[in-house]
């Protein structure tokens, strides 16, 4: 198991949102920068080349995602990162490439979200869980145009020709404290576990879960239980009876959503947050994915999130 440290960092001050939409650019360069200077540096050998070093072919990689564009294009981005010191060398685009369609490098990333995330360790403790899609061409759809595998409209393509991003978000910073992939088809109930459990190995006391009626099961309800969630509020379908709990979670629960509805939904209005995230994440780094190989497209979309995570660290000042 990955050890996820958490980066030190000072007070946090909030910027104001004018000011920080001004510098965001050069808040994220900051924060990358800040970032990486964290983490142990290696080099990568490659035939016939000089090595290059990790971090470089990484902040290369998050730069391109951050403008959206591709190798070519960003190329004046990437000199203008070597010449502030952001990056030593920039990477070939073969290289790029190569590492792109790499599991390792969707495994680094993964681990790299976490310890985004772990500066707000003892600010957080709610947990809002959910899944977006991502067409694998462009004008395949909006954020809130989803696909299904019987939709007849031509331009919404069905789940088979999509990837999901299944995100773990803090309510208070909206950083994303844990993301994982898979196929568009794959049932979002049966990532739970996982978000829920790493979430927590990672250091996070989680009092308060939310998430929508795609991961309502009794199962999920004992889970969040048995790791100490004292508030779990998963929505339930209208078909629910409430009938043979195996948890009181799961009982105290749906007494409330049955019978108390006014105070269900003051807690539970929280959800739509991730909703916010992902269009945020979909409007500043595309709806959709360049790459054409699986795993490359798991990569590209953990680099989106690891941008946003870097534009909300970008939000505080030392």
């Amino acid at each position: 198991m990955e050890t996820i440290t958490q980066i030190p960092r000072q007070k946090m001050i909030v910027l104001e949102k004018k000011d920080y939409l001004e510098h965001e650019k050069q808040n994220f360069l900051h924060t990358l920068n800040e970032f990486f200077d964290n983490l142990d540096e290696r080099k990568i050998c490659t035939n016939g080349r000089p090595p290059i070093y990790f971090k470089d072919m990484l902040k290369s990689m998050l730069i391109m995602t951050y403008h959206g564009m591709s190798y070519r294009r960003c190329q004046g981005d990437l000199e203008i990162a070597r010449e502030l010191g952001i990056i030593n060398a920039i990477p070939n685009r073969s290289t790029l490439c190569k590492y792109m369609n790499e599991e390792a490098i969707r495994k680094e990333l993964m681990v790299l979200i976490q310890q985004s995330a772990s500066s707000f360790i003892n600010a957080e403790a709610t947990l809002i869980i959910d899944s977006t899609w991502y067409a694998l061409k462009m004008y395949s759809g909006g954020h809130n145009r989803k696909p299904t595998n019987k939709n007849k409209n031509k331009d919404i393509p069905p789940l088979a020709k999509t990837r999901k991003l299944h995100l773990g978000i803090l309510r208070n910073s909206r950083i994303i404290a844990y993301a994982t992939t898979s196929k568009g088809t794959r049932n979002d109930n049966l990532f739970f576990k996982e978000i829920l459990f790493k979430v927590i190995e990672n250091g996070f006391y989680v009092r308060v879960l939310l998430a929508d009626a795609g991961y309502m099961s009794k199962a999920n309800y004992a889970l969040a239980q048995e790791k100490g969630v004292e508030n779990i509020f998963i929505d339930f379908r209208s078909n629910v009876t409430g009938k043979r709990a195996k948890s009181k979670a799961w009982g105290d629960a749906f007494y409330i959503w049955k019978h108390d509805n006014n105070y269900w939904h003051e807690i539970y209005r929280f959800r739509v947050l991730v909703e916010g995230v992902f269009s945020t994440i979909k409007r500043k780094f595309m709806n959709w994915l360049r790459t054409r190989k699986v795993i490359a497209r798991d990569n590209e979309m953990l680099l989106k999130v690891l941008c946003y995570n870097l534009t909300i660290l970008g939000k505080y000042l030392n």
